[in-house]
């Protein structure tokens, strides 16, 4: 008996778990076909099949089985996979089997309640590992730099954290003071400034120039200073 995956995906044998001799389950080559071709690691997955168990289908030299994704091919969430035998080249049964896959994923949570405007720090969030069935496409990776960005909207205590959630927090506020700094590497020249507007960095911001009076154009380097070019 061959198994065969379509889609281009890996073409593999199933060995008989638990079943009669001369016969294979369905269920196990499923099992066996979602392992080998999900893009995750083993250990970060796990695989329920929901159909009901079906009869150990007797293996024949002539016959082949193909099995392919139906609809959803994403190998996480409620997934449905067909089940095609042929015999001869002649298609002479389909089954469908239903699985559920489910994938362990670091997650960014709010460490206590927040309210809209907070401007994050490192103990405002954690991280932690969860089961999911679906991956938001606006998840933040573990990896990011969210400490300094404020939150646009409440977010409950234990709640995701989402990069919709999120916006760069103004390290210039218009009318604040600033420190203006012109280094070419040769001279430096520092003096102060009045900020005309908001800015985060590598924003170009109007700022003018309390000794001359003169508004002229700087880029946020960090918090209340900016870096004058020519």
């Amino acid at each position: 008996m061959t198994i065969v995956a379509l889609m281009g995906m890996t073409l593999f044998l199933v060995e008989s778990h638990a079943t009669p001799p001369g016969s294979f389950s369905i269920q196990s080559a499923v099992r066996q076909y979602i392992e080998t071709n999900m893009p995750w690691p083993p250990e970060a997955v796990r695989v329920d099949i929901l159909s009901d168990e079906m009869e150990p289908t007797a293996q024949n030299r002539n016959m082949t089985i193909r099995i392919e994704p139906a609809g959803n091919q994403d190998f996480i969430g409620d997934m449905v996979f067909l089940v095609k035998s042929y015999k001869g080249g002649n298609l002479v049964r389909t089954e469908s089997v239903r699985t559920r896959i489910e994938v362990l994923r670091e997650v960014i949570i709010a460490a206590r309640a927040l309210p809209a405007g907070t401007v994050l720090v490192d103990n405002d969030v954690k991280t932690i590992q969860k089961w999911v069935r679906r991956i938001h496409p606006q998840s933040l990776s573990p990896s990011e730099t969210i400490t300094g960005k404020r939150l646009t909207m409440q977010v409950a205590s234990g709640a995701e954290i989402f990069a919709t959630m999120l916006k760069s927090a103004p390290l210039v506020r218009k009318g604040k003071m600033v420190k203006m700094i012109f280094d070419n590497g040769s001279m430096q020249i520092v003096t102060i400034g009045l900020s005309e507007e908001d800015g985060v960095v590598g924003n170009i911001i109007r700022v003018k120039n309390i000794t001359s009076n003169k508004t002229i154009y700087a880029r946020v380097l960090s918090d209340s200073l900016v870096g004058i070019e020519f």
